[in-house]
C-alpha cells in the first residue's frame, strides 16, 4: 500500500511504500512517528502515525484497463458473436472490481486512528 503525507517545508505531497494494511501494523513497522526526506526539498519530516494516509492506486485502473481493450481486441477476433457479448463487459469489470478494493483499503487504514501514548 502507499502512504502519503505533507512536508512541513514545502508543503508538498510525498508517498512512501509499506506492507502494513493498517495503522496498527504500521506503528510496530516504524514506531510511532515517520521519519521520512521530502522528495521536493529535501528536509527530513517527522510524522505521526495519524498524520498519514492511503490512497487508492491508480495506475491499477488504468493498467487493468489498457489490457481490458487489448484482450477486448483479441476476443472480438477470434471468437463468435453470443460469446463477446458477454465477455467484453467480464474483461472491462475486472479492473474496476480491483480498485474497488483499493480503495476499501486505503479507507479502512484512514478510518483507524492510533492512541500516541
Amino acid at each position: 500500500m502507499k502512504l502519503y503525507f505533507y512536508c512541513s517545508s514545502c508543503q508538498e505531497e510525498n508517498s512512501f511504500k509499506t506492507k502494513a494494511k493498517d495503522r496498527f501494523e504500521l506503528q510496530k513497522e516504524r514506531g510511532n512517528e515517520i521519519n521520512e526526506r521530502c522528495k521536493n526539498c529535501g528536509t527530513v519530516v517527522k510524522r505521526r502515525i495519524n498524520r498519514v494516509h492511503a490512497k487508492p492506486n491508480k495506475w491499477l485502473l488504468i493498467i487493468g484497463s489498457l489490457i481490458g481493450i487489448v484482450i477486448t481486441f483479441i476476443i472480438t477476433f477470434s471468437l463468435p458473436l453470443i460469446i463477446i457479448v458477454f465477455a467484453v463487459p467480464a474483461v472491462f469489470g475486472i479492473p474496476f472490481i480491483a480498485w474497488k478494493a483499493e480503495d476499501k483499503k486505503a479507507s479502512a487504514f484512514n478510518k483507524v486512528m492510533v492512541s500516541d501514548g
